[in-house]
């Protein structure tokens, strides 16, 4: 009896937990403007306009979505500084939290000649 009890615990928390987090609200909406995702040589002739960091409490096998969430923020903010262009770092998966640094830069282009 108590043993049945105990499993019907189980799953009841096992199914709340589940319920919770498929009716979680999803913030994350892609990132659709115009900052490039490039890399150091792309940047070469480009202002720096500033540092980029975030983190995200998804890691192990969750780490990938964390580190596409933090991107796609980041993204945001470098576009609202009038950066054209991002360079990443490798991201930094930890035990408690996942890491993104890069930089934002703001690069000549024809219509906009620095």
């Amino acid at each position: 009896m108590k043993q049945q009890r105990l499993t019907a615990l189980a799953c009841l928390a096992v199914i709340t937990t589940l319920a919770a987090c498929t009716n979680m609200p999803q913030h994350h909406e892609r990132y659709a403007g115009h900052v490039i995702e490039g890399n150091a040589d792309m940047v070469v002739n480009c202002k720096l306009l500033d540092s980029l960091s975030s983190s995200s409490g998804l890691t192990g096998f969750f780490a990938p979505k964390g580190v596409d969430n933090i991107k796609q923020n980041l993204l945001r903010q470098a576009d609202s500084m009038g950066a054209t262009h991002v360079v990443w770092d490798k991201p930094n998966v930890g035990y408690d939290a996942t890491t993104l640094n890069g930089k934002a830069y703001q690069c000549p282009s024809a219509d906009h000649p620095r």
